[in-house]
């Protein structure tokens, strides 16, 4: 199919775009993966980051994964990309603590100390702030996950640009790196 069916299929359009990306960050593209769809499995210290397209109902979006054995902290980071989250929602806790995240970031938490000691690392801060797209940063037993859904549930699609890629990337990446800083137990 020529550079005219590829530019007209935005599924062939993610998927040169993934294979684009998957190359950069020498991770390995997977086609039809355990997902069921295609996959991108990228090493990262000791564990493996799994990006793919996530489906439900009628709802897709890009999904960042790392497993993990950590059982006992639970978090979530809401990053509004390019929107400003209106002064009277604005998270107290974030106000308070981080005035750089208020704007642009919302959280829920069970401990607020280890929180506080992730998001006291400025290259954090700085990678939330660089998404340009809406996510949701969720560590829960088991799993860290990166997704492009907005603190309002709202699906944002698939993931097809190269740079926003790397940008949610370079979260997870981060959070992992800080997580094992702060003592969470990441081992597999």
């Amino acid at each position: 199919m020529g550079f005219l069916g590829t530019t007209l299929d935005p599924d062939l359009k993610r998927q040169e775009n993934w294979r684009q990306f998957s190359s950069e960050v020498r991770g390995i593209f997977v086609s039809e993966g355990a997902s069921g769809g295609d996959e991108i499995h990228i090493p990262f210290m000791d564990h493996r980051i799994t990006v793919r397209a996530n489906t439900e109902g009628h709802a897709r979006r890009t999904v960042l994964t790392a497993r993990h054995s950590n059982e006992d902290s639970q978090f979530k980071i809401f990053g509004w990309g390019g929107r400003k989250v209106p002064k009277m929602e604005r998270d107290p806790y974030l106000n308070s603590e981080f005035p750089d995240l208020a704007p642009r970031t919302k959280v829920e938490f069970d401990d607020v100390k280890k929180l506080t000691n992730l998001l006291s690392s400025a290259d954090l801060r700085h990678f939330i702030l660089e998404v340009p797209v809406p996510f949701t940063l969720e560590f829960k037993p088991g799993l860290l996950s990166l997704d492009n859904r907005s603190y309002d549930s709202t699906d944002n699609g698939i993931i097809t640009d190269v740079d926003h890629l790397h940008a949610a990337l370079n979260v997870m990446k981060c959070a992992l790196r800080e997580m094992e800083r702060i003592g969470l137990d990441l081992t597999i």
